[in-house]
């Protein structure tokens, strides 16, 4: 009894969670799910987000008339003053134009920072099937080790094989079990992970990934990739936009010369002015003598440049990253096409003829195991390679700044067609 009770404790603890969370229990995400998820509470997206209202509130602050200025002048006799800057001079102009470039830009970044986030989210989410993949081989090749361990077992007692054989099974059925229980920890970690990239404040356990590397042949990328991806990057365009905000820039620091005028209007009660009025009107500015504004002017110049060689280097990662991301992605669809092409089916062959020969007598126990761990290696090569092909067609895609495939536009593009 002492037993039991933990275990049906247990059981009515497992019961309640289903119950609880039914949804969690029964259903999964889709990569376009996971992808919408992260677009949504990823923490580098929303702080994209807050940098856009905070450019938008410049921009705001930047159109913004200034305040009147109230002041009481303890003169004989007393006075009252109210003094306005006239900010209707080019600066103004400018300024506003810096600011709305710098909310273009602002909004550019965020498209750059959601194209990673979706690559990013991509790649954790392959890194999740792949870890399941390789699980569901560890289980297969403890399965094949353990059937070998109970038929060594059974000729072991009949005595037609020697007791050595059944010691060797026992120590790779425990290699096996070491495999397995690394294969689930790997599937737990992929998973926190991609749950991380989503956003999840408290990663669920029973999280699960629905998809698949089932191979899809795409057609051949377009021989205009690094033209697609010149038009289409975010952070190409915004180094773009950059450099109309610098020259922007450079343009208000050159306006600033030419200096804000200040209307003033005073009144008082107990005297009239030599006008013969009690009121009076006056008018103010800067004398740019002594400052120049020089050095605002060659900030802004720097600026230019340094935003013109920052749209150079944007350009060349672009077309280093369409070219790198193309001749990956053809030798990754080379390798997996090499094992689809009778690999797999010719490994499976060979081990069932080794299995068979050993039942009958004409193979060693060695030559058994050895075509169980061959067979369970390259299976697992190949899911890797299913693994980095599915990854070179993403970065394909977040090379260009474009669905070049049209893997976004299926529900669970992962899944065998």
């Amino acid at each position: 009894m002492k037993i039991r009770i933990p275990s049906a404790t247990h059981a009515l603890l497992a019961l309640a969670i289903i119950v609880t969370h039914p949804a969690r229990a029964q259903q999964g995400v889709t990569l376009p799910q996971a992808i919408a998820t992260a677009l949504r509470d990823n923490p580098d997206a929303l702080i994209a987000r807050a940098t856009i209202d905070s450019a938008r509130a410049e921009r705001r602050i930047a159109v913004a008339l200034p305040n009147p200025t109230l002041s009481g002048l303890p003169n004989n006799p007393y006075q009252y003053a109210v003094s306005l800057p006239l900010d209707v001079m080019p600066s103004r102009l400018y300024r506003s134009r810096t600011a709305t470039i710098g909310v273009k830009a602002s909004i550019l970044d965020r498209s750059d920072v959601l194209r990673q986030l979706r690559f990013s989210v991509a790649r954790s989410f392959l890194d999740v099937l792949l870890a399941q993949e390789r699980r569901t081989l560890a289980r297969d090749r403890r399965a094949a080790v353990l059937q070998l361990l109970v038929a060594d077992s059974a000729r072991v007692r009949a005595g037609d094989a020697p007791a050595r054989n059944l010691v060797r099974s026992e120590v790779e059925l425990a290699r096996a079990d070491a495999e397995q229980a690394r294969a689930d920890v790997d599937v737990q970690v992929a998973r926190g992970a991609l749950q991380a990239l989503m956003g999840v404040a408290h990663p669920d356990t029973g999280f699960v990934a629905i998809g698949s590397l089932a191979y899809r042949a795409l057609a051949t990328p377009p021989e205009s990739l690094p033209m697609l991806a010149l038009a289409n990057r975010a952070d190409l365009n915004a180094a773009r936009v950059r450099v109309e905000g610098s020259r922007e820039a450079q343009h208000l620091a050159s306006s600033l010369v030419l200096p804000t005028p200040v209307l003033s209007f005073v009144r008082q009660y107990t005297a009239p002015f030599e006008s013969g009025h009690f009121y009076s009107f006056g008018v103010g500015f800067d004398l740019p003598l002594l400052n120049l504004h020089g050095g605002e002017r060659e900030r802004a110049a720097a600026g230019v440049a340094g935003a013109r060689f920052a749209e150079d280097r944007s350009a060349i990662g672009v077309q280093r990253d369409v070219a790198a991301a193309e001749a990956e992605f053809r030798i990754q669809r080379a390798l997996v096409e090499r094992y689809e092409s009778g690999l797999l089916r010719r490994m499976d062959e060979g081990l069932a003829a080794v299995r068979y020969a050993y039942s009958r007598g004409a193979s060693s126990l060695l030559d058994v195991l050895d075509a169980v761990r061959s067979n369970a290696e390259v299976r697992s090569d190949y899911v890797a390679a299913l693994h980095d092909y599915w990854l070179s067609v993403h970065a394909v895609n977040a090379a260009v700044g474009a669905d070049v495939f049209g893997i976004q536009r299926d529900d669970e593009p992962m899944r065998r067609p």
